[in-house]
């Protein structure tokens, strides 16, 4: 027979220890949105912090942005492990590193240099993220159909450059968190880059504005008294004219640029209704291409040989293509010791 007192206390404490939980997770997320308002706020522009409630404002935004960021930082793939073994395994790391060699260079970047310094007795694995910009390329090669050889061919390549290796760490979840951290700094970037062109379209405006008005103070008629009576006058005065008219429509394209925008307050609101919007700034598609050995891309309806599938997240700002972003796995010892580094950057300065 059960004891229904018992039963009723277990089921409060249950149910207290839920609610505990969850508000220590609430209270951790607050403060992640608070650490991430003054992040954001420092990035655009410090002077927000003389608003009265800009916090408030900034919350839900930032929120949202961070709840975004987050999930692109998990689309990311991976782990892949990186090493000469893999490099002829994994297409796509065949594809990033045209030699196995490469990848030992790759991965001696400054920040796995730096993280290995700090945790020389961590873990045998280290984790980190992969950034390479795909570039495509026509060219002419050549092509055998049957036992004939085709010279000429259009083709289309495709290669990797501006390779570099980023927030390593022991711990694969620790630096997916870095990459949401990464990601959400980005976002922020491209919001008042954006603020800032329109600020520097004012600016321009104001500039020609100052210019016109003092050519119409020069040509102001008044000014000259009898002298545009001679020969010229006429032509003076028509040049008058023509610049009162610029100067209205300068006047009205100058109004026009500034709503939303001329005062901090406005900036304010512009920024927080950029962040309501990340994926217009920041987003990642998944793209997929089909590669021979040479790395020439080859539609699948066609058949030249041997050809593999890679598949890749690459970041987009707009319709703006950026790099490739993929989490790696590799072995402490993998990377260039700074002895290596540093002889092999020598080596290219006496070359």
């Amino acid at each position: 027979m059960s004891n229904l007192p018992q039963d009723l206390k277990h089921l409060v404490h249950e149910q207290w220890l839920r609610l505990r939980v969850r508000g220590a997770e609430q209270r951790l997320r607050e403060r992640a949105i608070r650490r991430a308002i003054e992040r954001a706020v420092s990035q655009a522009d410090p002077r927000i912090r003389g608003l009265i409630g800009y916090r408030d404002l900034l919350h839900d935004a930032v929120a949202h942005c961070l709840d975004y960021c987050g999930e692109l930082a998990r689309q990311l793939p991976g782990p892949v492990t990186v090493s000469r073994q893999t490099w002829s395994q994994v297409p796509l790391l065949s594809a990033i590193f045209g030699d196995p060699e490469q990848i030992r260079w790759a991965l001696s970047s400054s920040d796995c240099r730096d993280y290995l310094r700090r945790t020389p007795l961590k873990t045998d694995d280290c984790y980190a993220i992969l950034l390479a910009q795909p570039v495509f390329r026509q060219q002419l090669g050549m092509e055998i159909s049957g036992e004939t050889i085709q010279r000429d061919i259009p083709q289309t390549t495709l290669s990797f450059e501006h390779i570099d290796v980023v927030l390593c760490s022991g711990d694969p979840e620790r630096v997916r968190i870095k990459a949401a951290q990464g990601i959400m700094d980005a976002l922020v970037g491209f919001a008042t880059r954006t603020i800032g062109r329109q600020q520097e379209r004012i600016d321009e405006l104001a500039e020609r504005l100052r210019i016109a008005r003092i050519k119409q103070k020069v040509l102001n008629p008044a000014s000259h008294g009898l002298e545009i009576l001679r020969d010229g006058g006429i032509a003076h005065t028509t040049q008058f004219q023509i610049i009162g008219r610029q100067i209205r429509e300068l006047e009205k394209e100058f109004a026009e640029s500034q709503q939303g925008l001329s005062t901090l307050n406005d900036y304010l609101d512009r920024l927080i209704a950029l962040l309501r919007q990340p994926e217009t700034l920041v987003a990642a598609r998944f793209e997929r291409v089909r590669l021979d050995r040479m790395n020439v891309v080859r539609p699948e309806r066609e058949h030249h040989g041997p050809s593999t599938e890679i598949e890749f997240l690459r970041a987009y700002s707009g319709e703006r293509a950026g790099r490739i972003g993929l989490m790696v796995r590799f072995a402490r010892d993998t990377p260039a010791t700074d002895q290596e580094w540093l002889a092999r950057a020598e080596r290219h300065v006496n070359t």
